[in-house]
């Protein structure tokens, strides 16, 4: 005789600890909303397994969060064939799960048509949206996946990869994907796709990406100058991309370089770039303010936050900033400028008429320019500069204000008390 297949219980028994957070009753409740929020539950495998049974033949809840669960490997896989048979979700969140590729691939199998033993086609989910799979622990050969599914997939709108093990080989099916489907978005932030990685999904955004496609961010991916040269490529002439963040890479001076010459050459419509903490130094700020000097038309907001700029670079750019009439809002916070910048911005402060926003946050040590910054854009019809906050001063400069307060004070009460004795001496002489 055959081992008898093990029943699944109903989620709220109270022998499951796994899903007796909630009564049956309140799960009968649950399961007939739209949204079933199950976040942070501590589900592991054996929950998710007993949820996604119940779910089976649901047809009321259409958006699934599953996030920080801990259901693993075994629990994608129970998701992946709730995914064939459940044709009303269709928003699914496991970010933070623990999943690596083995779950990674068995989610994307969800998607593709397939032939059951007997002849006779399969069942493949054909009805989700959005997958959010960040914060996993999931390779190349999870968006290799999930790329050739969504090629299948049609109507599969955002896959988020963020903050997983992704490297540059995930990235080179990422072409025939968007050629069959390019209306869905990957997201790639904190991977490691490198400058080949970049490489490849620009190439792949620039042949097929349509209008759904309108940022495109690789914040902490390993980034260097051949990748900006790829990103610069893909702004070119491009009607679509709105917004480029390459936050957190190895730019430096030649990437920098690629980025402006790309970017002044053709035109684009870009309205942001974020180029913070990209290792640009003084020389590549040079770049960003021949970059800010050239006045593209659409770009309004620009970012180089924490990149090691001293007064050269502070200089530079805001002798660019003198003669830009595009930008609206500029974040400089996290560098190292001195008086010269702070002189310069000072008359920015009564030159600007685009410039609403001007962010110095960390980047000016002396408490008293800080002040006379701050001083000078309090006065300002509509630029506002961010200085930081004004109670950061060093223990030595505290000391020195509060001695030179109580010097004024006594100086005061000591020509108070001088005063009185030449009255009383007036008094006296008068009397006389």
């Amino acid at each position: 005789m055959g081992r008898r297949k093990e029943k699944i219980p109903p989620p709220g028994t109270n022998k499951d600890p796994t899903t007796n957070f909630y009564s049956r009753k309140k799960w009968r409740m649950v399961f007939l909303s739209n949204v079933l929020e199950l976040q942070g539950k501590k589900l592991i495998p054996r929950g998710m397994q007993i949820i996604g049974n119940a779910l089976m033949k649901n047809r009321h809840v259409v958006k699934l969060e599953l996030a920080h669960n801990d259901i693993g490997d075994a629990g994608a896989i129970t998701l992946a064939e709730l995914l064939r048979r459940n044709d009303t979700i269709q928003h699914l969140n496991l970010a933070q799960n623990k999943v690596t590729d083995v779950g990674g691939i068995a989610l994307a199998s969800a998607f593709i048509p397939n032939v059951s033993p007997n002849g006779q086609a399969g069942l493949w989910n054909r009805t989700l949206f959005t997958l959010v799979l960040s914060g996993n622990e999931m390779g190349d050969a999870t968006l290799l996946a999930i790329s050739k599914a969504a090629a299948c997939h049609r109507d599969l709108m955002r896959v988020d990869l963020s903050w997983n093990k992704i490297g540059p080989l995930g990235t080179k099916c990422l072409g025939r994907s968007m050629q069959r489907n390019p209306n869905c978005t990957y997201i790639l932030i904190g991977n490691q796709i490198g400058d080949e990685g970049t490489e490849h999904l620009c190439e792949a955004l620039k042949r097929y990406s349509g209008k759904g496609t309108s940022s495109l961010n690789l914040l902490r991916n390993d980034v260097r100058y051949r990748g900006a040269k790829a990103v610069g490529r893909l702004i070119e002439n491009n009607e679509y991309i709105l917004d480029v963040s390459l936050h957190s890479n190895t730019l430096g001076l030649r990437g920098m370089q690629e980025i402006r010459h790309h970017l002044t050459s053709a035109p684009n419509r870009l309205r942001s770039l974020n180029l913070s903490n990209c290792m640009l130094g003084d020389s590549g700020a040079e770049e960003l303010a021949l970059l800010i000097d050239a006045d593209l038309p659409t770009l309004e907001r620009l970012s180089a936050s924490d990149n090691d700029l001293t007064d050269i670079g502070g200089v530079a750019i805001v002798k660019a900033l003198m003669t830009n009439n595009s930008l609206v809002a500029v974040n400089c916070s996290g560098n190292s400028f001195g008086a010269e910048t702070v002189e310069l911005t000072m008359k920015l402060v009564e030159k600007a008429k685009v410039l609403k926003q001007l962010d110095f946050t960390n980047s000016i040590e002396s408490s008293d320019m800080r002040r006379t910054l701050a001083f000078a854009a309090s006065d300002a019809d509509g630029l506002s500069i961010d200085v930081g906050e004004m109670q950061e001063d060093t223990y030595e400069g505290t000391v020195q204000r509060i001695t030179e307060h109580m010097q004024l004070t006594l100086d005061a009460e000591a020509e108070r008390a001088k005063s009185r004795k030449g009255k009383k001496r007036g008094k006296k002489a008068a009397s006389t």
